[in-house]
Parts: structure tokens; sequence; C-alpha cells
């Protein structure tokens, strides 16, 4: 399963607010459209401190004017950077709080650089000190990236890169973000009551889904933290996410059929079934149809079986049609319209793949192309 090759690693901001805020900012990265700020994470975490604004930068310079708002603790946006109609890059995470007034974006002389820096002393060090115990992993990750975005350079037709490449590109990803988990874990139970770390565990859960660590790193917070509106918001999120842990029965839904309305989810009878969650739009999602159309093709005679859970929204459906006909894709594809049983489950990261046994039981969660296709040929001989 191909992901989008360079991830942006984050940091991480907040915004309390006790009136309206007028926040100034300096620019030293170049803006030709207007600058954009919004939450960094799923909605449900914000407890009515949703921003989506946007700002003119005129001469290196902008400012916004945020709403009143009633806050707990500090949320966590990003700036967004239009390239083209449909294209924006983004920032670092980062905290905006009552104390906040004045963000730099960027750095003199360096025009691609996207960090944010509050003048708010409280967030400052909160950030050191969370960037200073993941300093060393920080730096081991970015060299991982930049040598394999220079591999990936050196591919002339960028429509056909190896699959060696990335199953590499992904079994290191793995092995980065297991090590990440660890060290989230060592640094709030040394930082109990971080609410970088707290919000470091929404970005981790929010890209990875439910894992059995994200609960024991969430109990390691101090009592005052888990009282917080998004730490419980957190909390239920893991919790119901726990459906979906290895062992379990797959969910029952009332999303259909996209061909045939009057045909609701189910799991088919087969020895494995692939439950693929993607959408029209997701080039990794699509780069990865063929793939799987060789494996249906040989295997589903055999018992295998495979399920598409497209979460387009409404306006795309001629579009998730077309996608359909154009991969000629003959299993079945159930419309998840908007996403909305996706977010539901805390399926925010696309393609996302479970594959089940015989029993309908989740045996696998984002099974790789290469482990699926030697997992079918040992099991489906």
């Amino acid at each position: 399963m191909k992901k989008v090759l360079l991830p942006v690693i984050c940091f991480i901001n907040t915004v309390c607010f006790s009136q309206n805020t007028r926040i100034s900012g300096k620019s030293f990265r170049p803006f030709k459209y207007k600058i954009v700020i919004s939450n960094a994470f799923n909605d449900k975490y914000y407890n009515g401190n949703s921003i989506t604004d946007s700002a003119a930068v005129q001469n290196g310079t902008f400012d916004f004017t945020v709403p009143s708002q009633t806050a707990d603790i500090p949320y966590a946006y990003r700036f967004n950077d239009k390239i083209s109609a449909g294209s924006f890059f983004q920032s670092d995470v980062f905290f905006i709080d009552s104390k906040t007034k004045y963000i730099t974006v960027g750095k003199e002389g360096d025009p691609q650089n996207f960090e944010i820096i509050s003048n708010s002393q409280s967030i400052t060090g909160e950030m050191a000190k969370m960037q200073a115990y993941f300093s060393e992993f920080n730096k081991e990750k970015q060299s991982f990236y930049d040598k394999s975005r220079a591999e990936y350079e050196k591919f002339p037709d960028k429509q056909k890169i190896p699959q060696k490449f990335w199953d590499s590109y992904q079994a290191e990803e793995k092995k980065f973000s297991v090590k990440e988990d660890l060290l989230l874990s060592g640094y709030v139970k040394e930082n109990r009551n971080s609410f970088t770390g707290l919000w470091k565990l929404i970005e981790k859960f929010e890209r990875n889904g439910y894992e059995p660590a994200y609960e024991t790193i969430f109990n390691d917070f101090s009592p005052e933290i888990k009282r917080k509106k998004t730490a419980e918001t957190l909390r239920m999120a893991i919790k119901n996410a726990a459906d979906f842990r290895v062992g379990n029965r797959f969910p029952g839904s009332k999303i259909k059929d996209i061909k045939n309305p009057g045909s609701v989810f189910s799991i088919p009878p087969a020895k494995y079934t692939l439950v693929d969650f993607w959408f029209s739009s997701c080039k990794p999602c699509l780069e990865q149809m063929p793939l799987y159309a060789d494996l249906y093709s040989q295997y589903h005679p055999k018992g295998f079986q495979i399920i598409g859970i497209a979460t387009d929204q409404d306006k795309y459906k001629s579009n998730l049609l077309k996608t359909i006909g154009k991969f000629n894709i003959p299993w079945t594809n159930y419309w998840d319209t908007n996403g909305r049983q996706s977010s539901e489950w805390t399926i925010t990261s696309f393609p996302t793949n479970y594959l089940l046994d015989e029993n309908g039981k989740i045996v696998f969660k984002n099974i790789t192309e290469k482990e699926l296709s030697e997992l079918l040929e040992k099991k489906l001989k």
C-alpha cells in the first residue's frame, strides 16, 4: 500500500481566547495568495474552538482577528500556503494561547521554511522541551526522508516507481512510527501534564487509528490533563476505535453499494477479505488499484475477496463512478458519503485497509501489497 512520499513533520499549536484577539505576524516566506489558518486535526477535538480564516500578506506582514473562545487547553492549528487554485502547502503545527499576540512565519533568507514561532513564552517553552526530547529521532527520520526523496527523484517516470522502492519505504516508516510511539510514551511518563504530549498523541491516533499503545500512553497523563474536554474526546475516540483491534470482528454499517443502493454493507463469505478505505482523488489509493486487481484476478477463485469503502463527498459522486469504471474495478464498492462513517471509526488516513479472515475477524491492519501477496500465495495455494 503506497502512501504519500514525504509527509510533513509538524510541531503543535494551541489557541485559548477570552476575548476577540488580534494576532499580527511577520512572514519571511513569500506568499503568492492569502495565508490560511485552520484546525490541525479533526474538529471534534476543538470543542467549538475551530478556526478557519484567511488574511492577505502585504509587505511580509499579516494579521488575524480571532473570535472569542472558551478553552481549557491550548489548541493546535496550521497555516496553509495556497500554491494554486486547489493546492496548499501546510506549515508546522503551532499553538496560540491568550498571550499570543505575534507570530513569525519562516526564517529570513530561507523562503521555503514554514516554521512558526510564537511570542508566547509558555508555548515556546513547552514546545522546546518536546523538540529537545525528540531531537535525535527527528534528525534520523528527516535523514531517511531526504535519502528517500533523492532516490525517488532518480526515477524518470514517476508513474512507474518500482514496487520494491515502496515496499522498502513503507517498512521503514512503520519502524519509525513504532519508535516514535515508544518515545512519546517515555515523554508522557516524564511530563504527565504536557498539553504538547496530548496533541502529539492525537496526531498519532488520527494518523494510525487504534493501537494498544495509545491507550497506555493516554492512561499515563495526569488527572488534570485527563479532565480536559479535548482529552475526554480523545479517550472516547480511542475507546470506539478499539473495535478495530486485531482479533475483533469488523463492525457492521448501513453504508450502501455505490452501484446498487439497495444493497447494504456486508462481509462476503471468503477465506480472506480485504476492506479498503479510499476516495477517487487519492493518488496513493489509485496507484494500488492495478495491484489489487492482479491479486483479485489471481486469488478470487481460491477464496479472496475485496470490499472498497469510498469516502468521496456528494459533489464528487460522478468522479467516483468514473474512477470505478476507469480501473474496471470488479469488486463491490460501498459509498460512505462524505466519509461520515469513516470519521466515526477514526479512519482519517487514506488508503487504510483491514484484512479479515473467514469469520470476519481482523487479522491485519494496513497490510502492504507485498505482504498481502505473500500471505495469499502461502494460504491460498
